[in-house]
């Protein structure tokens, strides 16, 4: 069962400013592991906001600056651009952003001092034009998430899609797959092999494309993967961050003669 919610819209900005500190210039830019598309994902699904910032239209930007670990998690975060009473409350909703996201390093200077940085535009009225049809996964005996951000390839119970199961993933996929019309010209079939951490709230993060395959097929399979969701693991009774991958099979077998209804076969 679907639920209808509505999160405000946080588009995330990537750029360098000019006029400002050598810190924001372009080599200091945040290189998310699985790119834009990556923090968007994370953003959209485990972004919350303070309530007193939904009660009105708001438009912020924010900058955030920081160091890496050696692992590509962002530490010593620190932010410039919020100057009213909910900066706490703010601040600490969007360092939570950073504990689902890692880094690629790409500064390679000795003893570099200075952080990267990541500017974030949060605006109520581009959500509302852009997000209006955005729902909350209703979860089927909601348990306790845990609170350490560990991510689990073994649990109790590993994590289903929300509705019947392998037996619904394998159906929503082939009723909403489009086989690339280039894909179709070109007689491209194969597998694609996607993993991503399925969250204690049931969404998606950590999208990473194991196994590609040409002519459009990768990128139907991550946008087919972005819309599901998950019942998640179960460990010690508590819903878990769990890794995992699903391979999403191309075969020109399933495509209609006309091509206007193609389908995707597992």
């Amino acid at each position: 069962m679907l639920k209808r919610y509505i999160l405000p819209f946080f588009i995330l900005c990537v750029s360098s400013i000019t006029g400002q500190t050598s810190s924001t210039s372009p080599e200091f830019e945040a290189q998310a592991i699985g790119g834009k598309a990556q923090i968007e994902q994370v953003l959209q699904t485990q972004l919350t906001l303070p309530k007193i910032l939904l009660t009105g239209n708001f438009d912020l930007e924010v900058t955030t600056y920081f160091d890496l670990d050696s692992a590509g998690k962002a530490v010593n975060i620190k932010f410039e651009g919020l100057k009213n009473n909910n900066n706490n409350v703010l601040k600490s909703e969007l360092t939570r952003m950073f504990s689902f996201l890692k880094f690629s390093k790409t500064l390679h200077l000795p003893n570099e001092s200075r952080p990267y940085f990541l500017i974030f535009k949060l605006s109520t009225e581009k959500y509302n034009r852009y997000f209006k049809q955005k729902n909350k996964l209703n979860l089927k005996k909601p348990l306790p998430a845990d609170s350490s951000y560990v991510i689990y390839t073994k649990a109790d119970k590993s994590p289903e899609y929300f509705k019947n199961g392998d037996d619904g993933l394998a159906e929503f996929i082939l009723s909403n797959i489009e086989y690339p019309k280039l894909a179709v010209e070109k007689s491209v079939e194969g597998t694609v092999v996607i993993e991503f951490v399925v969250e204690t709230n049931g969404y998606l993060t950590g999208i990473i494309v194991k196994q590609p395959l040409g002519a459009g097929c990768t990128e139907e399979a991550l946008k087919l993967i972005k819309e599901t969701k998950w019942q998640p693991a179960v460990s010690n009774n508590k819903f878990v961050r769990y890794r995992t991958t699903y391979p999403i099979t191309f075969s020109l077998r399933n495509v209609s003669k006309d091509n206007s209804s193609s389908q995707l076969g597992q």
